[in-house]
């Protein structure tokens, strides 16, 4: 019983998916070193527990939010049983099995939104990063409490996809600032995170809209159709490929090369949704595979773009 409830907790916190926001931030942290050649390693560990303890935040309690439109769906990828993967949609599954008390889970959910408090007035105070530093965390917190939660429910309304593109903005601004301080730089340097990151949002709410719908939630693929949310998502994928332009100008390294994994991956993906592929649930499920591969390895290769370009002057 307890080496059940135990997975199921494991489960529900999406730890793969955290690479997301702890590579975002590493990404802003060698930025600022890169770019000004400012580093704390107090401040850095500092900041990544605050942004592992804010996803683990936004991730509990979006399952919780969830629930009914998890549980009416049967269209997902990965099926009604299967859990997380890098291909599956509509949730972990485990508060639709009823692994976990729902409760217990939002509750942990706004423990870890809590946790960030003390940490943020830590790096402010104790390290002394600047003014805006409890600012931005503040608005991260929005961000992540917003996505789902009241009042603001943004992946509700149709605004799930421009909060977490603004939260990854946000997030690697804030990685940078707290190291050297405010600048455009990381910012340009991580358009292709920026844009991707709503990109496969947008990929993945795709099979689940029909569950949505029926249970309230007006994503942006509800809003706008399949059709339309898979033209969108291609031009989405073909802007976040050119946005790698800066890099390349920036670094003129041949370990930008290792773009082009990342690189491949979000064409594959955009090639499986090309002529109305999305509504084949095969050629969907390997979209949704290929461009999350993609959007996983942008901050990886983006950090050792940079990373080895400073230590090897190459």
């Amino acid at each position: 019983m307890f080496k059940d409830s135990l997975r199921a907790w494991i489960e529900v916190q999406k730890f793969p998916r955290h690479s997301n926001d702890v590579f975002s931030f590493v990404l802003g942290s060698v930025l600022a070193w890169y770019n000004a050649g400012q580093f704390h390693w107090g401040v850095f560990a500092a900041g990544l527990a605050a942004v592992f303890f804010m996803a683990n935040g936004i991730y509990l309690t979006n399952e919780y939010q969830d629930y009914e439109s998890d549980r009416a769906n049967r269209e997902r990828i990965g099926g009604e049983k299967r859990g997380m993967g890098l291909d599956t949609t509509g949730g972990t599954r485990v508060l639709v099995n009823g692994r976990l008390n729902r409760r217990h889970v939002y509750i942990a959910g706004m423990v870890f939104f809590a946790l960030c408090v003390p940490l943020g007035l830590l790096i402010q105070f104790g390290f002394k990063t600047g003014p805006w530093t409890i600012p931005l965390g503040v608005l991260g917190l929005f961000f992540t409490y917003g996505y789902s939660n009241p009042p603001f429910k943004a992946s509700y309304r149709g605004m799930g996809e421009l909060f977490m593109m603004l939260g990854y903005a946000a997030l690697v601004f804030t990685a940078y600032y707290l190291q050297a301080g405010a600048a455009w730089f990381p910012l340009i340097i991580c358009l292709p995170r920026i844009l991707s990151v709503p990109a496969l949002k947008l990929l993945r709410n795709i099979p689940d809209a029909t569950a949505d719908a029926s249970a309230g939630k007006r994503t942006l693929v509800v809003m706008i159709g399949k059709a339309r949310a898979g033209r969108v998502y291609i031009l989405l994928v073909i802007a976040s490929i050119f946005a790698f332009i800066p890099a390349v100008a920036v670094t003129r390294s041949f370990f930008v090369l290792l773009n082009i994994l990342p690189v491949y991956y979000l064409a594959s993906s955009a090639f499986y949704i090309n002529r109305g592929r999305w509504n084949d649930p095969v050629q969907l499920a390997k979209s949704c595979r290929s461009g999350f591969k993609g959007l996983l390895l942008i901050p990886v290769t983006l950090t050792l773009t940079f990373l080895l370009s400073a230590v090897t002057g190459c």
